[in-house]
């Protein structure tokens, strides 16, 4: 009785936080808000009761810097010095969470927004988005398919997640510009995120021109089921190769 009590107060505490967030996101972001409003019958992320059955603990909205990714050479596709979604994951507060199985992806699941993903979801080592798209869902947006909760669904919650989080900019309030060959200090891009999304996981790769110094190459934010940005716990979140100087390239 008591846990009913207490999950029925979670809930109502995230659908007055969701309304919070929605407010304020209408003042800034009106179009992308009704881009999110349930058209066509398809099934919206703001049913909480739904995002509850997703069995696991928070979001993982993992971004790459273009540019770095490009930067080996093996980018068959333009790029921009931007970031641009790489991935939505499920995260856990105890365990890995591997390879889910579910429904099969098919271009036609996301037809209603195609453009927008085309835009801030680009696929850069291959040639086609849909096949980037495919990978994704098959890899990780499986582990959050539920009866309410299904592709479009996923999609549409990545890229609300993206335009809510202008990590560039923050980076930019903070002083911190991409510089070619510049080297910044881990720490300062850690607390320049953290200050406007929580505390970030970092994740580097090598940077072949200059000198195979390691570079800003993905940035990790986290949020809880009601979508309120937490710090990304260290346990199980994806950081990988970042030393206390790291590179954030232009080009």
């Amino acid at each position: 009785m008591l846990m009913a009590k207490k999950k029925s107060l979670f809930i109502l505490l995230c659908i007055l936080m969701l309304n919070l967030l929605i407010g304020d996101a209408l003042n800034e972001l009106e179009e992308d808000i009704d881009f999110l409003e349930p058209k066509n019958d398809h099934h919206s992320f703001n049913d909480l009761e739904g995002m509850k059955e997703i069995p696991f603990d928070y979001y993982q909205l993992v971004l790459q810097w273009q540019p770095a990714t490009c930067s080996p050479g093996i980018c068959l596709r333009p790029f921009s010095s931007r970031f641009s979604i790489n991935g939505l994951w499920a995260g856990s507060y105890s365990r890995l969470i591997g390879r889910c199985t579910g429904s099969r992806f098919l271009e036609q699941n996301v037809t209603s927004i195609r453009k927008e993903l085309d835009k801030d979801w680009p696929s850069l080592i291959i040639s086609s988005n849909p096949a980037v798209w495919s990978e994704a869902w098959n890899l990780h947006g499986t582990c959050f398919e539920t009866p309410t909760f299904q592709i479009n669904d996923y999609f549409r919650l990545a890229l609300y997640l993206f335009w809510r989080s202008d990590v560039q900019k923050a980076l930019q309030d903070f002083g911190i510009e991409p510089i070619n060959g510049k080297q910044y200090e881990k720490s300062d891009i850690e607390a320049a995120i953290t200050e406007k999304f929580g505390k970030p996981a970092l994740r580097c790769n090598l940077n072949v021109k200059y000198f195979f110094q390691s570079q800003l190459a993905q940035v990790v934010l986290c949020f809880n089921k009601c979508l309120a940005r937490i710090d990304c716990p260290s346990q199980y979140s994806p950081a990988l190769g970042c030393p206390t100087k790291i590179l954030w390239i232009k080009t």
